[in-house]
Formats: structure tokens, sequence, C-alpha cells
């Protein structure tokens, strides 16, 4: 027997629905709705299985067997017909027999008019089911009376346990194909044949999700919110996450994703969520996130950054409403600002939309008058006492800097954050124009610092080689804490990010800027350390930005010495809301940890960070392959091949790979590419094992 056919297989497996006594639904794709490249895909399959069958005829019944039957039909370049279940009042002289339906449960006729079937045809019927086989028997019977050779018969779906095939086959059908086979649905779970069915990976479904406005997935299930659950998979909770689906029965979660509005398929929230077990941490003793920052008690080491997420007073309040600790307010000047449009600009993978993982912007400072700001810094302040209100300042000389540096003091703002690091600046000498020369940031700190009696936080720069130089002259200044990166000059080529046919450099920020940060962030962190470089400081406060999405990537800026993380890029795409799973996230990990304060997080990963010289070189980890996660796609051989050692064959009849221990280095390129979670790793030897 042919394998079974792996498109249609996923299909089901992906959009198929058990209903009570042995009925699969399967109206998404082939029965109701249908779905016509799968269509196509199943003729070419029915078509190559039934070639030597040289038929004349495609024969079927009314009316889900006709989709493949046409199909088929084209492909074979031969005449399709369907057998009728009522008699129309045009037809006088035809063949008439009698079946019976499972799904229906009824007695139904099938009417064929005699002019379109006869002796010189060679038959091939085509239907969308085999269950028990009456159909087929019916046909057998049509055929019979006008004397037809049935040649085969093809199935899209096959019910094996409901017998079918034995029944035709002791009919008298010697070729039957079935492209999918079911073997059980017991418990109204789908059991395919020859099938191995792998887990469905909650990540990568969860990130599929559009994370809608007003979910219809929730609207539709009632009993829950499988919407908030899979937010909580997507920012890396998944675990938490059975805590809003905790009533749903499988019946609410089947509805939920029959409202999904996914542009392509349907997120498989039902499996992802059944999928998932039920979480080991007790949420009853999750410890508050409260941490000191600059002398300033927060509720939650999470900030928005300065930036378009922060401009006016509403914005504020609702992030505040929503969870966040603080704001850095966008950066207040005493020039005119005017924005160009457009303003941004993204690098997503191959024709995606909506999840990038690179952002540009050419946007500058606030455009409201400085009075307006400062105005709704007071009013912030005010209205969120215990909120922590930080006003971005940027001057273009002493004087401006003092100005702007007391009228945050005076509108009641905690502290007051010296932006030398705005990539795309207008005007010459303010932005990283001065970011860049330590003797100007020592200078402006100081005479911010020696105006005011706020906390001062300067905001460095990342497109400069050494970022300790600067941020070691504020620090001499008397700089508070330092607060990096801002974002790094980049060049995109999108046209319809052009403004007015013209381009320019400007910031890069996103996820894909993590680790250039965390590299800054690691290089302040042992700023004291240095002995080339006078800081009296011994302990250099930070405040972590840079392509924070989920609470793990704070937690990785944390380690490395922050007590507080600002974020921009993930809030304008995701928005406020992302907050709920950042707190959850880091108070979970706490707990499973045992830690009951944030602050001793506060660079516990420092110590493990040497210079290169300095790493081990005498032992290996090789990589270990997992024959049950492994696919067989061989993309491990073709990079190790191609990029690596030569360390992997490929064993094209099983599609499995081995590796040479003798030429493996142990690099992992391998286990990076496996798009199947296949590789993993054995334990540390000597080299000279």
């Amino acid at each position: 027997m042919p394998t079974n056919f792996k498109s249609l297989i996923n299909r089901i497996l992906q959009d198929g629905h058990c209903l009570d006594g042995g009925i699969l639904k399967v109206d998404r794709f082939i029965n109701h709705q249908m779905d016509p490249y799968l269509m196509k895909q199943v003729a070419v399959e029915f078509m190559n299985r039934f070639a030597e069958a040289r038929p004349t005829k495609i024969l079927t019944v009314e009316a889900s067997g006709i989709a493949p039957a046409v199909m088929l039909g084209y492909m074979m370049e031969l005449p399709v017909v369907f057998a009728k279940k009522k008699k129309p009042s045009t037809m006088s002289d035809f063949y008439v027999a009698e079946a019976r339906s499972f799904t229906k449960q009824k007695d139904f006729t099938l009417i064929i008019s005699k002019e379109y079937l006869s002796a010189d045809d060679r038959v091939l019927f085509v239907d969308d089911f085999l269950a028990f086989g009456n159909t087929g028997i019916g046909i057998m019977d049509l055929c019979h009376q006008a004397g037809a050779e049935l040649v085969g018969m093809g199935f899209i779906i096959e019910k094996e346990f409901q017998g079918g095939r034995k029944v035709l086959t002791e009919a008298g059908i010697k070729h039957i194909e079935s492209l999918a086979i079911i073997e059980s649905l017991d418990n109204n779970q789908i059991k395919m044949k020859g099938v191995k069915v792998r887990k469905v990976n909650v990540y990568e479904e969860a990130n599929r999700c559009l994370l809608c406005q007003d979910a219809p997935c929730t609207k539709a299930c009632k009993t829950g919110d499988p919407a908030r659950a899979i937010r909580a998979i997507r920012f890396d909770n998944h675990k938490p996450a059975l805590r809003w689906v905790k009533d749903c029965t499988d019946g609410d979660l089947e509805r939920a994703e029959q409202a999904c509005i996914h542009y392509n398929w349907p997120i498989r929230i039902k499996e992802m969520l059944r999928s998932i077990h039920k979480d080991d941490v007790d949420d009853s003793h999750y410890p508050d996130l409260a941490i000191d920052f600059c002398g300033i008690r927060c509720e939650n080491p999470f900030f928005l950054a300065s930036s378009a997420v922060c401009t006016n007073y509403k914005m504020v309040a609702r992030a505040f409403d929503a969870g966040w600790a603080g704001v850095f307010f966008k950066t207040i000047c005493l020039q005119e600002i005017k924005e160009v449009s457009p303003r941004f600009d993204a690098m997503h993978n191959n024709a995606t939309h909506g999840d990038f993982y690179g952002f540009r912007n050419m946007e500058q400072l606030s455009e409201n008058p400085v009075e307006k700001d400062f105005c709704i810094l007071h009013d912030l302040k005010k209205n969120y006492p215990s909120k922590v209100v930080v006003a971005s300042i940027m001057g273009q000389t002493e004087e401006e800097w003092i100005k702007l540096a007391k009228m945050a003091e005076e509108a009641g703002c905690d502290a007051v954050e010296l932006n030398f690091s705005c990539p795309q600046m207008k005007h010459e000498g303010m932005g990283s124009d001065v970011g860049q020369s330590p003797e100007l940031v020592k200078t402006y700190t100081a005479c911010v610092k020696n105006s005011v009696k706020i906390p001062v936080i300067p905001k460095m720069t990342p497109n400069i080689t050494h970022i300790a130089e600067p941020a070691a002259a504020c620090v001499e200044a008397g700089a508070d804490a330092i607060s990096a990166i801002n974002t790094i000059k980049s060049v995109t080529m999108d046209a319809d990010a052009e403004v007015a046919g013209q381009r320019t450099i400007s910031g890069y920020s996103g996820r894909a800027v993590r680790p250039i940060a965390l590299r800054y962030i690691l290089e302040l962190s042992e700023l004291s350390k240095s002995s080339n470089i006078n800081v009296q400081s011994s302990k250099l406060e930070l405040s972590g930005i840079g392509g924070i999405e989920t609470w793990r990537d704070a937690l990785e800026f944390i380690q490395l010495g922050c007590s507080n993380v600002q974020v921009c890029t993930a809030v304008m795409q995701y928005g406020y809301r992302i907050i709920d799973d950042l707190i959850l996230g880091l108070q979970r990990y706490m707990a499973k940890r045992g830690i009951s304060e944030l602050k001793e997080l506060v660079g516990e990963q420092l110590p493990k960070f040497l210079k290169p010289d300095h790493l081990d070189r005498d032992t290996i980890i090789y990589p270990k392959f997992d024959k049950e996660l492994c696919i067989g796609c061989g993309r491990c051989e073709v990079s190790c091949s191609d990029g690596g050692h030569q360390a992997i064959v490929f064993d094209h009849e099983t599609r499995r790979p081995r590796l040479v221990g003798t030429k493996c280095v142990g690099c992992h390129l391998c286990r990076l590419v496996c798009p199947a979670g296949a590789i993993g790793v054995t334990k540390r030897i000597s080299k000279s094992h």
C-alpha cells in the first residue's frame, strides 16, 4: 500500500475535528469550505496511483466527491460523472442503486443517467470518505447494471476502524487507494495509521497568533480566555498560561479555534493548550518585584523607554494602569522638532507581516512645547505618586541643559535622563554627536548635577567603539546611573520607507540588537574594574535598554548588572499589555529559584565572563542526535558540510544523520540549525579522552 499523503495528513491533524460517534469533520477544507490547492494535490496523487488502471471515466457521488473528481478529470483529461441522490424531472432513463449514509444515518438512492455510463467505460470511482463501504457497494451496483468495468476506487480519507475496505475487497474491488487512513477516533482523538503524531511546538504555534484586539477566540470560548493564554505562551510563560483556560472544555477550545481569524489557517488552540503540563510553581508564593534604583523605590524594574511609546499624558497613564513601574518620558528639548513621514521601517522574515525582528526609526524628540511636556510630567507624578517619572532632556549648550533639568525638578520628576545618544538629530552638537565625546558628556553631566538634587542618568550611545570612556566621564562628573543603549545607526533599503524619494541613516532597535546591547551593558558593569579609567564609584547603577520583549530578555540585562530595564520597540509592536507577562515570568522565575528579592539577581552572571584567552580549550561537548525527534531534513549535514567541519554523514535511504566523532570539533552549528530540536548535547569531556 502506498504511503500516506503527508500534505493531507498534516491538514487533517491541523484542521480536522472529531464528533461523538466516530465522525470526523473536515468541512474546513474538503466537504464544505474547500481548499482548491489541496484538491489539486489530491488529484495529482490519485492520478499517480491509478495511471496504470487506464480509466476512461471518473465517477463520484454528489456533493463532496465532486471537487476532487473534477480536479482529477482535468489532470487525466477524462469526463467526470457524479451520481445524483434525487432524480431530476428531466431524467427519464437511468440506473438506480441504494446506499446508506453513515453520517446522516439514513438510506438514499444513487442515480446515473444511462446516457453517461455504459459498457464501454472503464470507471475510476473517487469520493471523500471510505467508512463502512456502503456508497462503494452502491457504485458497484450501478456499474454492474451498465456493464461498465470498475477499475479502482480512490478515497481521500479512510476510516479503517469501520471496515469499509474489507467490505469492498470481498465484493471484488481489487484496487483501492486511500490518501489518509484513520486508525481510530477513540476519545475524539485522531489517530492516523502509519503516522507518528508529533506534539505541536507551543511556542511556534503561539508565534503564529495575531494577538488580536478584542480577540474573537476568547469571545467564542466564553468559559475562559484562550487569547490571554496564547499571549502568555508567546511571551515565554507557557506553563502559567493554563490558568486562563483551566475551566475550558475541549468544545470550548474548539469553538475558540473555529473563531480564529488568522489570515492563513487557524491557530491550533486546543492541541496547543492541551499539550502543556500543569505548572509546577505555586503562584500563591510569588515574590514582590520591588527594587531600588538611584535611591528611588520602583514597584518593578519595567519602565517605558524615552520614545514614541510615551509622548502624552493619556498614553503614560494607560501604561501605569497596566502595571508599568515608571517612564523615561520622550526627550524634551528647546528646539523646534518637525518629524518626517514615513519615519519607521522594519526588517521581517521573507514576505511576513506584523512581526519584525529589527526596527528602524527616524524619529527625533518630543514635538510638544516644552511647557506642555513638563506640565504632563507634573500631572503624571501628582496622579501616580507611586510610579517613577523620569524626564529625558537634551540641550545644545550648558545653559539649555541646566534650564531643562531645573524644569524637570520643579515639575516633580523623580530623576532626569540626559540624552547623549539620539542617532538622527538634525541639529549639530546634540544627540550621539555629543555622546561620542567624553569631554562634552562630562561637562554637561557636571553642570546638570550641580544644578539639581534629583538623580542624573546620562544615556549612552552605542555608535562608538568604547562605550566605557564617555560613561566613565559621566560617572566622574557625578552621574547617579547610566542608561544604555540608544538605537544603533543603520540603513534599510525599503522603497516604501523613503521620505520624498530620499533616505538617511537612522536608529535600529528591536530584538535583533539585544546581543549588542548586552555587550555594552557588560562593558559598563565592568567599568569599575578597569585600571585605566578613573571611576570613584565602586558600584555603577545601570538601566538596560535594547531588544527586550520577554521577561527572560529582561532577566539577561538584570543578571549583567541592571537594576532597571526600559522597553520601547516591543511595546510599539504588541502594546502596553506585555507588562503582564514581563511581571508574571520574572516572578515565577524567582519563585522557582527561591529568590525573595530582585536585587539578588542583579549582576549574578558577571563572574562567568572571562577574557577569550582564559576560556577552557582542553575539553569538548559533542552533539547528541535524538532519532525520535529527527525528521530527516538533512539541514545539519548541509550546514556542517558547507559551514562546519564535514563531521556529519547523511544516509539518504534512512534519511538519518550520523556523527563522525573523529572530525567533530564540538562547534554545535548542527544543533543551532536543526528545525526540529532533535540535536542536544552530551557531557563535557577532555579532548584527549
